[in-house]
């Protein structure tokens, strides 16, 4: 790889307020898998996190093993002050960062997602571009307010 250009984007990680909360819409619902799990003490939490904590507990999800596009959720504990919690609505914001996640089906996971309360961005809507396969993309918040895009080529399933 030359100096100047970097590889695939290995991991995505999200700061969440509550990890078990987290772990119940990315692993229950979308169906990750627990690729690592652990603690990380000082000076080695807040060296990281740039912030004056206790420590973190990190949890790392992948799909089929792949060690690309893993998603980790940082849950910082004894923060001071407190880490302030994102404020965000079904807007989208300049700046604000989208995961896209691909599925196979998305109709099921929209059904699943309004009963579980997860609060719905965009419901399935169907993409058309000229010279590409039709698609279908859902955007919700997790938890923590990241949005969650999904996307699904091909009829809704």
């Amino acid at each position: 790889m030359p100096a100047n250009q970097t590889a695939p984007v290995k991991r995505t990680t999200v700061v969440v307020a509550d990890l078990t909360r987290s772990l119940a819409f990315y692993r229950d619902l979308l169906g990750m898998d627990v690729f690592f799990e652990g603690d990380i003490g000082n000076p080695g939490a807040s060296g990281v996190t740039a912030v004056d904590c206790e420590d973190l507990r990190m949890v790392v999800l992948s799909v089929a093993g792949s060690e690309l596009g893993m998603v980790g959720l940082m849950e910082i504990h004894g923060v001071k002050p407190p880490l302030a919690a994102t404020q965000w609505d079904k807007r989208l914001k300049t700046g604000e960062a989208i995961l896209v996640i691909p599925t196979e089906n998305m109709q099921s996971l929209h059904e699943k997602m309004v009963a579980a309360g997860v609060c719905v961005v965009t419901p399935p809507t169907r993409i058309v571009v000229p010279g590409r396969p039709e698609i279908h993309e859902m955007m919700v918040r997790d938890p923590d307010g990241m949005v969650v895009n999904l996307t699904q080529r091909g009829p809704l399933r």
